[in-house]
């Protein structure tokens, strides 16, 4: 491991108790707190990914990866956006050279929050695009000085291939309304365009991130990320904090049960049914772990040591993740079963960590049929796309 691995490693653990510490606050305000973004500006954590030629560390995914699991010790909203944030630098350093130098050339702290469902059809203009539109789902938009956009954009022939486009935040209005179940301190708030001009340069196809064939990866070519199919690592972003969570649990229920007394008579733990239901939580679990640690690590010497990444290894990692995702589901359901009706009450750890894991399980990354269908049409020989 490199000494700058080690060092952002290590400054990310240093942060945990820092988190927990703030993780009420982030989940009561609707957004993680200045301070925790500080923090993150302060160690230089969120410039993991982001190109050396603008003072970033230009690491490995899986350091980045392990920092987001790390702070998800903390705070679970914290970690997010981290997560979030950090991997928007490999979006932007994918972009034309033009686009780099927009966003980091004067203030090479930026970062850029998104929404990259491509919700709206932004027009074709000389130079570029008009967009306009409501976008949602912005975690960490009110920390950001630029955002992501998806939209199809038209080009010359009529198509409407998906792009996406780079916004400055003051010309976005943020609407505040990220009232929800979990994930409550991302402040995934949604974004008002009206009518902004986005030049060509600052836009990167969405096929050719999911090709590795992006401008930034002929800039860059001593950059392996960069040449990767976005697909292929994208389940490893997100998704860890959501497997963090199911360990926090897995922790704390068992705490708990050793000195439940149940009906002020029974002791809870003596029972072979909470016995039995605890192996079972934990053995799907740690194996959801298991499973999501060995494809990144996999993945990423793959893609270091500069193999070819085929379709098929890219469905495969979305698969896995997606399948590990209901292994902890399944596990935090044992977890509430035996936990019983305390875990119904807000001041509960439980049922703070089971909204946060339900709300994750919405996202796309770990969709079952976002997943298991494109895998599904490669065993059976059928075209699918990246």
């Amino acid at each position: 491991m490199s000494i700058i691995a080690h060092t952002l490693l290590t400054q990310t653990a240093a942060l945990v108790p820092a988190l927990a510490e703030r993780e009420s606050e982030a989940c009561a305000v609707r957004s993680v707190p200045e301070a925790t973004i500080a923090d993150f500006h302060r160690l230089g954590i969120l410039r993991v990914m982001q190109p050396r030629r603008f003072g970033g560390h230009q690491a490995s995914f899986d350091i980045f990866s392990r920092m987001v699991e790390t702070l998800a010790e903390g705070c679970a909203a914290s970690a997010w956006v981290y997560a979030v944030l950090a991997e928007h630098q490999w979006i932007i350093a994918c972009m034309p050279d033009r686009a780099q130098i927009d966003v980091w050339g004067d203030t090479p702290l930026a970062v850029a929050s998104s929404s990259l469902a491509p919700r709206e059809t932004a027009r074709r203009t000389v130079g570029g695009w008009r967009l306009s539109g409501r976008f949602p789902f912005s975690s960490g938009c009110r920390h950001s000085q630029w955002a992501i956009i998806g939209a199809k954009a038209e080009d010359a022939a009529g198509n409407t291939p998906i792009r996406y486009m780079l916004v400055p935040v003051p010309q976005i209005e943020i609407v505040d309304d990220w009232h929800v179940l979990g994930l409550r301190g991302t402040g995934s708030c949604s974004l008002d365009v009206t009518d902004v001009f986005v030049p060509e340069h600052r836009t990167v196809l969405l096929a050719d991130l999911l090709q590795g064939t992006t401008p930034g990866s002929a800039i860059l070519p001593d950059y392996p990320l960069l040449r990767a199919p976005r697909g292929f690592l994208v389940p490893f972003s997100l998704p860890p904090v959501m497997f963090t969570l199911a360990r926090r649990a897995l922790t704390a229920v068992p705490a708990a049960l050793r000195i439940r007394i149940s009906r002020g008579v029974n002791e809870v733990a003596a029972s072979e049914v909470v016995q039995m239901r605890l192996g079972e939580a934990a053995a799907a679990i740690e194996a959801a772990v298991l499973i999501m640690h060995a494809r990144r690590a996999e993945s990423v010497q793959a893609l270091e040591a500069g193999d070819v990444i085929t379709a098929e290894a890219v469905a495969r990692n979305r698969r896995d993740i997606t399948f590990a995702a209901d292994q902890l589901r399944r596990g935090m359901d044992l977890l509430v079963e035996v936990s019983g009706a305390r875990s119904v009450y807000d001041t509960d750890p439980l049922q703070a960590l089971l909204r946060d894991i339900l709300t994750i399980g919405t996202h796309t990354v770990v969709s079952r049929q976002g997943a298991m269908v494109p895998y599904g049409r490669i065993m059976l020989g059928l075209p699918t796309d990246q």
